[in-house]
């Protein structure tokens, strides 16, 4: 019992010294936690939706509360175990709001991870924030936009080569464009 009320008391500790920045940053890691989380059990229904959504609800508490633990893996795996169990009858602006969410939630989360909860942040600091969420925003966007112009090709032309080589290049392009980006 005295290892949980330590545990509770660090993470009251932690949140009692976090700056202004960091609680920013965190109300975006629960609103987009949160928001996966109930896009999810409201457009992919499934048997297990309201149990994943509590689980996902609680990851994305524990996420806020800290960042750099591995709560926020979870809360992307019950949005994936919701989106591949429920999702195949979706339409596509249902699957593309919940990405760009998840993509939100990671961003965000990232953010909040780099710095210690009561540091401040720099305009310089900012400046390489915002270069890095141009940079991820754009891959995004260069990823969502090759899988909308290859969803029109036949799928007599498609094959495993194919999926390869597209994997292949998006890894490239990613690193590319990230090397780019750095200052």
């Amino acid at each position: 019992m005295r290892d949980l009320a330590e545990l509770v008391a660090g993470w009251l500790y932690a949140l009692r010294i976090t700056s202004g920045p960091q609680w920013v940053l965190r109300v975006g890691v629960l609103a987009s936690g949160l928001g996966a989380a109930a896009l999810g059990w409201l457009w992919f229904p499934m048997i297990l939706s309201t149990a994943l959504l509590v689980a996902g609800s609680v990851l994305t508490l524990a996420a806020a509360v800290r960042p750099d633990s591995g709560a926020a893996l979870g809360v992307v795996a019950v949005v994936a175990i919701m989106w591949l169990a429920g999702g195949a009858d979706a339409r596509w602006w249902q699957w593309l709001t919940v990405a760009a969410v998840v993509a939100g939630f990671h961003l965000v989360t990232a953010l909040a991870a780099a710095a210690p909860s009561y540091a401040a942040i720099t305009a310089r600091a900012a400046r390489r924030m915002a270069l890095g969420v141009v940079g991820f925003v754009g891959v995004s966007a260069g990823a969502g936009l090759a899988v909308v112009a290859l969803s029109g090709v036949p799928s007599s032309l498609l094959g495993p080569a194919w999926v390869a080589a597209g994997v292949a290049a998006v890894a490239g392009a990613s690193v590319v464009a990230v090397a780019a980006l750095r200052p």
